[in-house]
């Protein structure tokens, strides 16, 4: 299902009665305007020629209409070996974003992840958002506040109430005992918090979806809301925190209008 094709030199939207060409493989595909699925153009051998291909929903359609037509559906070709995939947004910067409705595996996040180096995903979470829950707000993890401390977590790097410790305290044996905010040094923690202004969230996932939790990219769940939830993690002692960071999402789309990126979440990430 593509949402854009060659009609006469011009890339066009489907309409009934109209044949063109796919922008990608070149092959001949047909409008289809029906009741049920949402306009689009098919290949005429019903079979998509990027195997990346999911079925369009309004939900895709909404997310592209944020961006400029000519940054819809731009080809990518590996000169190499030939292989192409459209991505449904390409900033003129070199930044790729991905809309993406249905769950992907480790191994197919990790693969287009590797074709496109500069890649953000927008996930549509409204099918599994109650699978998760929002534990307590926290200080920004990456406030220089929060420097000499670690965040109590499981093996998996999510936790359910904010609990700390002393980094340093590790040089003293394997037991660690977590701290309430009742020092003179934890207080700055609770006033750091307290900035943040429920920005910040520890969260628990139910049948969580490991790939997203483990994506190299930027990952933004979206619930429908006003409000993306970034995926993040913060690098420590052992185990890292994975927390997520409220984002609005009308400040999203005008952060690449303005041309600024979001860093990729790895260990390198810096402060903010």
């Amino acid at each position: 299902m593509i949402r854009y094709a060659n009609v006469n030199g011009e890339i066009r939207v489907p309409e009934t009665g109209l044949k063109g060409y796919c922008p990608g493989c070149g092959n001949p595909v047909t409008a289809k305007c029906g009741f049920i699925k949402i306009h689009h153009w098919a290949h005429l051998k019903h079979m998509d020629c990027d195997r990346w291909w999911e079925p369009m929903t309004q939900w895709h359609l909404d997310w592209q209409d944020n961006f400029p037509k000519e940054w819809r559906e731009k080809i990518f070709r590996n000169e190499i070996t030939g292989e192409f995939h459209r991505a449904d947004i390409q900033t003129p910067e070199g930044i790729t974003i991905e809309f993406q409705h249905s769950h992907l595996s480790t191994g197919e996040l990790l693969s287009r992840n590797n074709f496109y180096k500069k890649l953000i995903w927008v996930i549509n979470a409204q099918s599994f958002k109650n699978n998760i829950r929002l534990n307590a707000a926290i200080p920004n993890p990456r406030s220089s506040i929060m420097d000499p401390f670690n965040f109590s977590v499981s093996y998996e790097g999510l936790a359910s109430s904010p609990q700390y410790f002393v980094k340093d305290d590790l040089q003293h044996g394997p037991l660690v005992y977590s701290k309430g905010l009742n020092t003179e040094q934890l207080k700055a923690i609770a006033d750091c918090q307290e900035s943040g202004a429920e920005t910040y969230w520890l969260f628990n996932w139910s049948y969580k979806h490991r790939s997203w939790l483990n994506s190299e990219a930027p990952v933004f769940l979206d619930f429908g809301e006003d409000t993306l939830y970034w995926i993040r993690k913060r690098p420590q002692v052992g185990t890292s925190l994975i927390y997520l960071q409220c984002i609005k999402k009308r400040d999203f789309i005008a952060k690449y209008a303005v041309n600024e990126v979001f860093e990729r979440t790895s260990n390198n990430d810096s402060k903010d």
